[in-house]
């Protein structure tokens, strides 16, 4: 379909609510196609692209909220007949819909080609490469390309459209030696082309040699340092969640009257910014534009996020939270949901030593850079207890080998108001948060 036909049906559906009595409506499009290149097990699998085509609406009638979706681009009817019979079971409305203009892309979005034979050629070269290190090496992975746009169009004449290529290349080394299974995973993404997977290669067979000797590790405290990997599993997930809009609102975040309140170590920033990575967007689900935002600035809590509805119930509490409804950052999970607050690019500002030389003034500790468990913890209070599924024991600055069947737990506002190190260097972590790593001067390792 073409752009102007695309409007053409939203526009029909906002008229359809209203005559069914909506005092306001608003409608998004998204569509989507994946172009996966994957290998399992050193063999090529799988060619097949994908599409995904949908329209959701949501509409506020007699000050109730309805909500409907379809994947039939001729159901529009249907559509707006269900979402106003929901509505009539639906939440009271605290909010009224985006008035605020937003920047329109007018062209139409070109899809990107898909360099086929180049990228199987690649990827079984890579894979050809790792094999070197053993011969029972199984590499699995290989390459997407991700492209589509999402239009918004509301019954105030707000309208936008947001369209993008997210390039991803991925690989997961696993080998098996009798009861012992290694697995090594690194990926990465972009807006602008398919991530060098041979800088990817690189890193796993590092940490495969890294794991060439398993390491007995006794439970006491360690020096302990946390890769990028390790940061986004464990901190930013749950800095994510105490941070998240719905949850101040809620009154069951730990920073519910901790704003402007020094929490966290000085050497700690932690920003959202739309503008970089493949979360970028110009505005959120509800047509609100998105904003750079501080949410925590050396060490002091800053401000958080919101959607319409949990900023709007936070200032008819009268809260000092927010000065705006919604600060851009309502996001649909599916089109058969509704608009929840989520983050987009996030980052963590960096220090002033480069990792390598974090790691090789540790005098007695350990890398840990792949967790298992990170969400299964008690998140609301900031309490981590997981397993380290890829971990190194360091001792007088040398990697001596990958530890095993270890655990580790604590606390983010413990752990993170003495950070011993931020690392000068950082890296995307799934294309989405750009994170530094952290050295904590002592934390309890349990080991077995």
């Amino acid at each position: 379909m073409q752009t102007e036909l695309k409007h053409s049906k939203l526009e029909k559906i906002l008229k359809l609510a209203k005559n069914n009595g909506a005092s306001e409506a608003e409608i998004i499009q998204s569509s989507w196609t994946e172009n996966p290149i994957n290998f399992e097990n050193n063999k090529l699998k799988t060619l097949e692209s994908n599409q995904s085509t949908g329209i959701s609406i949501r509409l506020i009638k007699n000050k109730k909220i309805g909500t409907s979706s379809t994947t039939d681009p001729e159901a529009l009817e249907k559509v707006v007949t269900t979402a106003v019979e929901a509505s009539e079971f639906g939440p009271i409305a605290t909010f009224e819909l985006s008035k605020e203009n937003l920047r329109t892309q007018n062209q139409k979005l070109t899809n990107p080609e898909l360099p086929l034979e180049n990228l199987v050629e690649r990827g079984t070269a890579v894979i050809e490469q790792l094999k070197t290190f053993h011969k029972d090496l199984l590499i699995s992975g290989g390459f997407n390309l991700g492209y589509g746009e999402t239009i918004y169009l509301n019954s105030n004449g707000v309208t936008g459209k947001r369209e993008k290529s997210v390039y991803s290349s991925s690989l997961y080394a696993h080998l098996v030696r009798g009861e012992d299974f290694l697995g090594i995973y690194k990926g990465k993404s972009s807006l602008e082309d398919f991530p060098d997977e041979k800088e990817i290669s690189k890193k796993i067979f590092e940490k495969l040699n890294f794991s060439k000797e398993n390491i007995s590790l006794e439970t006491n405290k360690y020096q302990v340092f946390f890769t990028p990997d390790a940061t986004a599993s464990i901190f930013g997930y749950i800095l994510a969640v105490i941070f998240n809009g719905k949850v101040i609102q809620q009154g069951i975040s730990p920073l519910v009257g901790k704003l402007n309140k020094e929490l966290f170590d000085k050497k700690l920033t932690f920003i959202e910014d739309p503008g970089i990575g493949v979360q970028k967007a110009d505005f959120d689900d509800e047509g609100i534009k998105t904003q750079r935002k501080t949410l925590i600035k050396n060490g002091v809590i800053n401000s958080f996020y919101f959607d319409l509805s949990s900023g709007s119930k936070l200032r008819s509490q009268k809260q000092d939270y927010v000065t705006l409804t919604s600060t851009g950052n309502g996001f649909k999970a599916s089109l058969s949901t509704s608009p929840t607050p989520e983050l987009t690019s996030v980052l963590i500002e960096g220090g002033k030593t480069d990792s390598k030389d974090i790691i090789k003034n540790i005098k007695d500790g350990i890398i840990i850079d792949q967790v298992l468990g990170a969400g299964q913890s008690n998140t609301l209070a900031g309490e981590f207890n997981v397993g380290i599924d890829l971990g190194f024991k360091v001792k007088d600055g040398n990697i001596q080998g990958r530890i095993k069947n270890c655990m580790i737990a604590g606390n983010i506002f413990e752990v993170l108001k003495n950070i011993q190190e931020i690392s000068s260097d950082r890296e995307w972590v799934g294309g989405a948060e750009l994170f530094p790593g952290f050295l904590i001067e002592s934390l309890t390792v349990a080991g077995k």
